[in-house]
């Protein structure tokens, strides 16, 4: 480690040599020391020991601008600094050590994750809400279904398959299952002019699974009828 002040004096060979060695140590090392050079010029890199910072001179010669903090216990470094600029439109790419890209944000402001994003609180900028009601309380599948005929599904989430059981009943099952059996099912059903009643249908296809759940629409008076549109949906944690 050397710091110099870059000025090669006229001295004899033998001195001159050696502080021509000693400037060539200073601009190897990048002036490291563990106190800044007694001076300095815009543009410097500067190896700050004492904090394992490397730096570099403002231009203004007034001020360093702090661009790494050197971990020597990992030999690895991190980014000093509170902007991070896209060179061109490419945006930006955040990756892992084996060269998978992590996190990328266009230009347009758009960020793509590979992966999961943990945090305790999100916020739309006025109202912040804990992140668990978010995820625990968000509807894990739902589904609108035609029973009448061919059992169809017109829209759904999560949901792989229905099957047609009997009239007014539609057994569900999940794509991605549940942690258990005990979820909140939820359901509604028409059919043009009437509102059907939706239950879980425990009589003819027993209690519901973690991978699949039953529906049972019924009239007003009580026998089964098959929905123009049943409503279902379901909430808990998937598995």
């Amino acid at each position: 480690m050397s710091q110099s002040d870059m000025n090669l004096a006229n001295l004899p060979f033998a001195s001159a040599r050696a502080d021509l060695n000693n400037i060539f140590s200073a601009l190897a090392s990048n002036s490291s020391g563990s106190s800044d050079p007694s001076t300095t010029f815009p543009g410097q890199l500067f190896n700050d020991t004492a904090n394992n910072v490397l730096k570099v001179r403002n231009d203004a010669n007034n001020a360093w601008i702090e661009l790494a903090f050197l971990d020597q216990s990992t030999n690895e470094w991190q980014v000093r600094t509170g902007v991070i600029q896209a060179v061109d439109s490419d945006g930006v790419q955040i990756k892992t050590d084996e060269g998978t890209t992590r996190l990328t944000i266009s230009d347009s402001g758009d960020a793509t994750f590979t992966g999961t994003i943990q945090t305790p609180n999100i916020s739309d900028g006025t109202d912040t809400v804990a992140t668990g009601y978010v995820v625990n309380g968000s509807a894990k599948a739902w589904a609108c279904v035609n029973q009448t005929g061919t059992q169809t599904v017109l829209d759904s989430f999560n949901i792989a398959s229905i099957t047609d059981t009997s009239v007014g009943e539609t057994v569900y099952s999940l794509t991605n299952i549940m942690n258990n059996a005990f979820y909140s099912l939820n359901g509604t059903g028409t059919n043009g002019n009437n509102y059907v009643g939706v239950h879980d249908d425990t009589e003819t296809n027993g209690f519901n699974t973690a991978s699949q759940y039953n529906a049972e629409t019924r009239n007003f008076d009580g026998t089964n009828e098959d929905a123009k549109r049943q409503y279902t949906t379901i909430h808990g944690d998937l598995a």
